[in-house]
């Protein structure tokens, strides 16, 4: 519970903003224990600093753009917090919650510079998912706190507190600036990873990705490498390399404006897909790369059961100038 006769004028506003915000529509993460993650940070003390000559790389310059910090890792957040503001990208990887790698003090909620890192939480433990929000909050506060006006985060997770924390970041960092989530397979061989009770084999986990503020965020692809680039080849001399594929997909009962016909801009035939099967690609993209053989192509209604054909100029297999 939060004791409100303790918290500033400040504080007091923030807490009414938020609460205003939450009034006005969209869904609202509460949970035993609850208190808001700045009321805690501000009780925190950051961890002391010196040199360690042993460490040093560089000169004098260099070493100062650089820190090792040992502690936990919320007071190693309040240590960095002369940089908030300053951070591009913040990679995070917290304990799953999964019985085995999460520790929580009880008496944190109360003083959160305790130096104990406390127990195990056990699997069976009915608050284990209250604990792991009130662990997870202030130090999420933080890192969004630590991030450029277009910085990133992105955190790893599994299935255990995906739900959650989703929520939770959407609460924190607005739904509209979730950039991603991305799923990803940590294992290739089959595994059951919660005994006789797994219903479905487990080997991938997720990656949540949000920006501070989503138009502002700048994300690139990473460039295309000669593993990727050795699946095409260019076997007719075309001037980009390519493979062989099927363009379509299925689905047509319900993608019915991706069932047509395409002429053929070499022998003229019209080409259809395979019954209950689309073309994977709209017509207007499809059109656009039958027109790089310099083939000016048009729709045209062939009365033959499917949307209208896409068919070059002359005419050739019913298709009209």
């Amino acid at each position: 519970m939060v004791d409100y006769a303790k918290l500033s004028r400040d504080d007091l506003i923030r807490l009414l903003l938020e609460r205003d915000g939450a009034d006005a529509g969209g869904i609202r993460l509460t949970y035993p224990g609850q208190t808001p993650p700045w009321q805690i940070i501000r009780q925190l003390k950051p961890r002391s600093q010196r040199i360690e000559r042993k460490f040093c790389v560089g000169d004098e310059a260099s070493q100062s753009q650089n820190m090792l910090i040992e502690g936990e890792n919320l007071q190693a957040l309040v240590s960095l917090y002369k940089y908030r503001g300053q951070v591009d990208l913040v990679l995070t990887d917290p304990p799953y919650n999964t019985g085995l790698d999460f520790r929580y003090n009880d008496r944190w909620d109360e003083d959160p510079n305790d130096p104990d890192l406390g127990s195990l939480v056990p699997a069976d433990d009915g608050s284990r998912h209250s604990k792991w929000l009130r662990f997870m909050t202030p130090r999420l506060w933080m890192m969004k706190e630590m991030l450029k006006p277009g910085g990133v985060l992105a955190i790893c997770i599994d299935h255990r507190e995906v739900f959650r924390l989703g929520m939770l970041l959407d609460e924190m960092f607005g739904e509209s600036n979730r950039i991603a989530i991305i799923n990803w397979q940590k294992s290739y061989a089959p595994k059951n990873n919660v005994g006789k009770r797994s219903h479905v084999s487990t080997s991938t986990e997720y990656v949540l990705v949000y920006a501070k503020s989503v138009d502002r965020a700048k994300t690139n692809l990473l460039p295309r490498s000669e593993a990727m680039n050795a699946r095409y080849g260019n076997r007719d001399g075309d001037p980009k390399i390519w493979k062989a594929g099927d363009l379509t997909g299925p689905g047509a009962d319900t993608h019915r404006s991706q069932v047509y016909g395409i002429q053929n801009p070499f022998t003229g035939e019209m080409v259809y897909p395979t019954a209950g099967r689309c073309w994977a690609a709209e017509r207007r993209r499809v059109k656009s790369m039958l027109e790089a053989y310099r083939i000016k192509y048009k729709n045209a209604a062939l009365d033959d059961g499917c949307v209208d054909a896409c068919g070059f100029r002359r005419s050739r297999a019913g298709i009209p100038t």
